[in-house]
């Protein structure tokens, strides 16, 4: 889950390791991380813009996100849609939910999550309290983020939000061991501006004016490249 105020440690982390012995005890701190320990779940593929599910339909399963980005979202009385969050691959989604999920959960782009039965993991906590904690910290970082996010869309300015989201896409990449200096961008315009309270012209705007001060360059509208990451995180404070 993207946080936009802090640095907390990476969720769950998705990797390919080496199958071991010890694997049906393995640590939920491992990078393999708790959804490893499900790996008999059922995997699915969403199309461009499908939903995984919808609010209010019963939460009867957790998904790990394993490719693709995914955004969380709901749909006000208004008719204005509000981003909740984004989850990216080795994150999971739904497992602070109770009786319902309270939001909907739609693929950016084509993406691939395994479908964890929420029955599985009760059972598999009844055992191995290091689970128990781990999801405890997972809802505990979730809770963190947001509040962070409210705050940040109550109270900052345009740019220091969309400063804010840059620093925050550049902290992921950087924790998962890619380059934080060049975003790809899977959300579309509309997109952060749901996520960061503002109109897609002033999402444009904004990046345009980072881009005339040097900060960003801007080779295509799905990538960012951070030239001067110090002044986009003073950006980000102000």
């Amino acid at each position: 889950m993207l946080t936009l105020m802090a640095s907390p440690e990476q969720a769950i982390q998705l990797a390919s390791s080496t199958q071991t012995s010890q694997q049906a005890r393995q640590s939920v701190d491992s990078p393999a991380g708790v959804g490893s320990l499900f790996e008999g779940s059922m995997r699915t593929v969403h199309r461009l813009r499908e939903d995984i599910f919808l609010e209010g339909d019963e939460a009867t399963h957790v998904f790990e996100v394993l490719e693709g980005v995914v955004c969380a979202y709901r749909l006000l009385s208004d008719g204005h849609r509000h981003v909740v969050s984004f989850y990216f691959p080795g994150d999971l989604l739904g497992y602070c939910c109770i009786g319902s999920y309270p939001y909907n959960a739609q693929g950016l782009s084509g993406v691939k999550v395994r479908r964890i039965p929420r029955a599985s993991i009760d059972r598999l906590l009844e055992d191995r309290p290091d689970v128990a904690r781990r999801l405890l910290k997972l809802a505990a970082d979730e809770l963190m983020a947001t509040r962070d996010h409210l705050l940040c869309v109550a109270s900052k300015s345009a740019e220091s939000k969309m400063a804010a989201f840059l620093c925050a896409l550049s902290r992921r990449n950087e924790d998962v061991g890619e380059d934080a200096r060049h975003i790809v961008l899977p959300m579309t315009r509309i997109d952060i501006g749901d996520y960061l309270g503002l109109t897609i012209e002033t999402v444009s705007r904004t990046l345009s004016k980072f881009k005339r001060a040097g900060i960003i360059s801007l080779p295509r509208t799905t990538l960012v490249v951070i030239n001067d990451l110090e002044r986009l995180e003073h950006a980000a404070e102000v």
